[in-house]
């Protein structure tokens, strides 16, 4: 086995930051823009987008190295978060959806923290989805960068596996994590090892919402100590709902939970003039 410091070196070679970011917009209306988390992409969002275009203009987005986006550059062998952040406000400027709902799951949750604090103007609301702001654990992050760097096939699958609601979803979800680069995935479990975004949550101005399956906060009753622990306690009037038929993927176990608590949550926003 290699040492971790050779898996490192061997993983953060990478290209320089690439801000073609792939998307698509559909619909018309208030904007949305949908950031899926790590290893996936934006075809994870095809259910909310077939409902939400009807009334919304909807932006989803491949994350640099998922899907059909360039793969990014490393940062000390780090995705740089709050660059990408500032890329995807400047995209959704440029496509005229500001200002939007910002939903993120898991990783995508941080994403759109900082998104809303680098760009308040830009984002109307947020919608965490199973997300947390705390750093990744070192023993599973250097886990997942071993595993990343020998096998990468088998490593999402035990990975996805842990937290899907079955076979089907496993296996399509593996699908599409297959499309992600090695490299990429390793510099965005760096950056998360290295989180420090829950020390700026307080900062966020817009409203936030935290959409939580039981895997996420396993006991409802003790939401605090939960919240803390996720680092999601420092965001001001966090409200959190839970999915409690949901594992992590909320948005593929419970289209029409989700669907209904996002047009409640949406229409408690004030937009800013």
């Amino acid at each position: 086995m290699r040492p971790l410091a050779a898996v490192l070196v061997a993983l953060t070679m990478a290209t320089a930051w690439s801000a073609e970011l792939a998307f698509k917009k559909e619909g018309k209306g208030p904007g949305v823009v949908l950031i899926h988390g790590f290893g996936a992409n934006r075809s994870v969002w095809a259910e909310q987008v077939t409902r939400m275009k009807k009334d919304h203009t909807v932006l989803t987005v491949d994350l640099p190295g998922h899907g059909d986006s360039a793969a990014p550059g490393l940062k000390d062998g780090a995705v740089d978060l709050d660059a990408l952040a500032s890329e995807l406000a400047a995209l959704m400027h440029k496509q005229k959806v500001t200002p939007a709902v910002v939903v993120g799951h898991a990783l995508g949750g941080s994403i759109a923290i900082r998104l809303a604090l680098a760009d308040p103007g830009a984002v109307r609301g947020v919608v965490l989805l199973d997300a947390q702001l705390s750093a990744l654990a070192e023993n599973v992050a250097a886990d997942l960068l071993k595993g990343l760097a020998k096998e990468p096939v088998p490593t999402l699958k035990a990975f996805i596996t842990g937290y899907s609601s079955g076979n089907s979803q496993t296996s399509q979800l593996l699908k599409e994590a297959q499309k992600a680069s090695p490299a990429a995935l390793a510099g965005y479990v760096q950056a998360m090892t290295r989180d420090d975004v829950e020390t700026r949550s307080a900062g966020v101005k817009a409203p936030v919402t935290l959409f939580a399956s039981t895997m996420l906060i396993t006991d409802p009753t003790m939401e605090k100590a939960g919240l803390m622990k996720l680092g999601l306690n420092g965001i001001p009037k966090l409200q959190v709902s839970y999915f409690v038929n949901a594992r992590h993927w909320i948005m593929l176990d419970e289209p029409d939970t989700f669907e209904v608590l996002f047009n409640d949550f949406e229409a408690g926003l004030t937009v800013s003039k």
